[in-house]
């Protein structure tokens, strides 16, 4: 396991406030799922509830240094909408905390195994999901988008008006392997997936909401 995992039962390390910048390489993708995923009463569904958002992250410069893996359903509350983050790991105990304390997000420890187009993902419960990336020729230039999310529980609902800039480009995501623990897939090729590589991105602190 990582030098940054957190030993057993130990206290997590102290983390820098918000906000926190970073460059990287994202890749975003939409999963159809088996049913509907459930949508707390204090959100409403953005897009189709059968479609699970999936965001695999590299944050290779900035305040930490860390891999990502984040999903959730696409929501909205009243004129805001982003992805509600319902399940994420990290493979930094420092990135757990702050995550955690900062943004309420329930952030969980992985280790995350790379080759030059796969991650595989595992918590210290098994396997969580493998991801396969195929690169396409089409990239834009780059320019600024927002990258909005929602945590916390109903009732202490955030928001967190995240930014990015970077240069996207059309790129195949597959699951090629995937827990019991998460959504049932309807199938494991993404009706829409893209990358961001290399992005510059800007959490700020959360706002209630």
């Amino acid at each position: 396991m990582p030098d940054s995992a957190p030993a057993p039962g130990g206290p997590l390390p102290p983390y820098p406030p918000a906000p926190w910048t970073f460059r990287g390489r994202l890749w975003v993708a939409l999963l159809p799922v088996r049913g509907r995923l459930p949508v707390p009463p204090d959100l409403r569904p953005l897009a189709r509830a059968s479609l699970l958002a999936v965001g695999l992250v590299r944050y290779r410069e900035g305040t930490l240094v860390y891999d990502e893996l984040a999903m959730g359903p696409l929501v909205r509350r009243g004129r805001r909408a982003g992805l509600l983050i319902d399940r994420v790991w990290v493979d930094d105990a420092t990135s757990v905390r702050g995550g955690r304390e900062i943004w309420g997000l329930p952030k969980r420890f992985a280790s995350f195994t790379w080759t030059d187009r796969s991650v595989h993902v595992t918590d210290h419960e098994g396997p969580v999901a493998s991801l396969a990336f195929t690169p396409g020729r089409l990239r834009l230039p780059a320019f600024p988008m927002p990258l909005p999310g929602f945590s916390g529980p109903a009732g202490r609902r955030l928001f967190v008006p995240g930014r990015l800039v970077g240069s996207p480009r059309l790129e195949k995501v597959a699951v090629t392997s995937w827990s019991e623990r998460l959504p049932p897939l309807e199938r494991t090729t993404a009706r829409i997936s893209l990358a961001v590589r290399p992005f510059r991105m800007t959490v700020p602190g959360p706002v209630r909401c």
